[in-house]
């Protein structure tokens, strides 16, 4: 088992500023700018707010003021570039807002829902020349309190008066770009992970004050960059060894103008470091977190405690130490220094090792040896199974049943075979039942003894 430390302070003294900009600076970007459509509906007659909130929000205009622009950069590790985003408007649209109906589909004769008011605004703004060909996604901004939402993978959004704010926005322009609800292991329900933006409106303690958009943050986990390609995988630490112990140190995530890594990667899960700063200034404190993904949603792990967010001595733990038969995985939080920008993590890893004619078995029973004895693991537990006992057969069976595939051999072919195995587990189960009975046949040549002692003789 390989044992490494890989030590940033020594490197960060070594590269100044301007070559670690230049670093920076090369990464590959992808230009996308956003068509903001400011609209009202043709009964609003109330005065129009200026653009100039609008432009410094979602143009350059507020560059360094934690405004879109400057979101989607550290949240894509610079990959993004949304400096060409434009303000049109504003737009009168013809529909009335008491027509507005939201998220009601089909849209109903005579109103308007979002993809409905989505399609008016646009066709506004191309009606008064703007050519949307040239944006890369659209965001409706509507006047007073009308609809909030994101088009998952549709570049397109709706915000209203009472939305213009990052912590908002960053989560419906982040389903443009396909980003979903962030979740928490052992639960299918979103909005389950305090710590991202996609979670954000179901925990308003994690938005950090701002004096110019009302809050901003909390920023994307790395797995959600990572499913968006925003993720800068040189920074990510990862170990091609089946068994190691390794200890990195991490420097925040979001900081990708600081040198070292930016997150680990071991089996599926990323561990990322997260610091009470910017886009994070509201989280409870410097912490490790962990997150795995599936079916386009991340979800957050708690550590072996039981807490979501891990500090220093905390540990996460994923299989089971003493079952050498699975993969095992141990993360333990060494140091967090959130002045220094650098938490120590210790990394250990176990691949799953499999004894001699393992046979791959159900994932409720786990495994078992060929050849008459070996184990079953269950719950956890590790069960001997005699040499030669039935229960063997009918494991062997039970796996050559459900390996029967009909586009392999043919219906008729695969159901005699389904049929044959059936057939051996009955037998097999019973000889378990015969192994039970409470009375069994004499071995032969056996004379029980009252026969002995009355003198019968043994038939020959």
């Amino acid at each position: 088992m390989t044992k490494h430390k890989f030590v940033l302070t020594e490197l960060s003294t070594i590269l100044t500023p301007k070559i670690i900009g230049l670093l920076v600076d090369s990464v590959e970007t992808t230009y996308s700018p956003w068509a903001i459509l400011l609209v009202r509906f043709s009964d609003q007659s109330e005065p129009l707010p200026s653009l100039t909130k609008y432009e410094e929000l979602f143009t350059t205009i507020g560059n360094s003021k934690l405004n879109m622009v400057d979101f989607f950069k550290d949240m894509s590790h610079g990959k993004l570039d949304l400096s060409g985003s434009r303000v049109f408007g504003w737009y009168t649209l013809s529909a009335l807002k008491t027509n507005y109906v939201g998220n009601t589909y089909p849209q109903p004769a005579g109103k308007l829902n979002r993809n409905g008011l989505l399609d008016a605004a646009r066709a506004a703004a191309t009606a008064s020349g703007v050519d949307l060909t040239k944006f890369a996604g659209v965001v409706v901004s509507a006047f007073g309190g009308v609809d909030l939402c994101g088009f998952v993978g549709g570049m397109a959004a709706i915000c209203d008066s009472f939305s213009l704010t990052p912590s908002l926005l960053g989560q419906e322009m982040g389903h443009g770009y396909g980003l979903d609800h962030a979740r928490h292991n052992g639960s299918a329900d979103d909005y389950r992970d305090p710590w991202d933006v996609m979670s954000t409106a179901a925990y308003p303690h994690m938005q950090a004050p701002n004096s110019d958009w009302g809050t901003v943050g909390p920023a994307l986990n790395a797995w959600n960059m990572r499913s968006r390609g925003w993720l800068d995988e040189s920074r990510v630490w990862r170990s091609s060894s089946s068994h190691y112990t390794e200890t990195i140190q991490l420097r925040p995530l979001h900081q990708h103008n600081r040198f070292g890594w930016l997150a680990i990667e071991i089996d599926g899960f990323l561990i990322e470091f997260r610091v009470k700063e910017k886009w994070d200034a509201a989280i409870p404190r410097p912490c490790i977190l962990v997150h795995r993904f599936q079916g386009n949603q991340s979800y957050l792990m708690p550590s072996a405690a039981g807490s979501d967010d891990l500090i220093e001595g905390d540990i996460f733990e994923f299989g089971n130490p003493n079952i050498p038969f699975l993969p095992y995985v141990m993360i333990t939080v060494g140091s967090i220094d959130p002045n220094g920008h650098i938490a120590t993590i210790t990394v250990v890893r176990r691949a799953a090792s499999k004894p001699p004619q393992y046979i791959d078995f159900v994932e409720l029973l786990g495994g078992i040896t060929v050849d008459g004895g070996g184990t079953i693991i269950h719950g956890g537990k590790v069960v001997k199974v005699p040499p030669n006992n039935p229960i063997v057969e009918v494991l062997k069976q039970a796996v050559r049943y459900l390996n029967v595939q009909h586009y392999d051999t043919g219906v008729d072919r695969a159901l005699a075979e389904k049929q044959d195995a059936a057939l051996s587990m009955i037998r097999a189960s019973a000889k378990l039942l015969s192994d039970l009975e409470f009375v069994s046949e004499h071995p032969p040549g056996y004379r029980p003894q009252n026969q002995i002692d009355k003198g019968e003789e043994t038939a020959s």
